[in-house]
């Protein structure tokens, strides 16, 4: 769920894909704020989708990178990096964001990531490398820890998130910039 944090309700929530265009145009770059380079993941490959609301599909409120695994051996979509807009972060340089938007955006973007890997064949698998103080977030999710820092959704958890993120289906934004 997407909770508006000025009246503490759930929000109608969209997904889109994001090309190299929009992120070099709206600057979706650590000098704007935001802790990751989005340039590299699709340099890399990966597919950039972004969570968009009802009220304003031009402005990004979050964003996921991934990419299909066909090696046999993982056979599972890979996250290079999942990432709450600045405004959206709780905490920014170790202070609580007092300004903040809205809470759930990491959770709604890794059910749909769960959700991309159902639609493309790969039974809900979902790996990942997470930040160490991470590990409790992607767990509480579902996620099972493989080894070091890297992480699972398995078909089961994949389920349950998609079941509970998405009952209707993931609904796309009719907007793409």
């Amino acid at each position: 769920m997407l909770i508006d944090l000025t009246t503490n309700k759930e929000v109608e929530f969209y997904f889109r894909k994001v090309d190299r265009a929009e992120i070099k145009k709206n600057t979706y770059l650590p000098d704007n704020g935001w802790d990751f380079n989005w340039l590299h993941p699709i340099s890399h490959e990966f597919e950039v989708f972004g969570l968009v609301t009802q009220s304003n599909h031009d402005f990004v409120e979050g964003l996921i990178a991934l990419k299909q695994n066909h090696d046999p051996d993982f056979m599972c979509i890979d996250i290079d990096i999942v990432e709450s807009s600045p405004i959206n972060k709780k905490i920014i340089k170790g202070i609580p964001n007092l300004r903040r938007n809205y809470k759930g955006v990491g959770r709604c973007l890794i059910a749909f990531a769960c959700q991309y890997s159902l639609d493309k064949g790969f039974d809900g698998f979902v790996g990942l490398t997470s930040k160490t103080s991470k590990f409790p977030f992607y767990e509480s999710m579902g996620a099972i820890h493989t080894f070091g820092q890297q992480y699972m959704f398995n078909d089961i958890a994949s389920q349950k998130l998609v079941k509970t993120y998405f009952p209707g289906g993931v609904l796309w934004s009719p907007k793409q910039i």
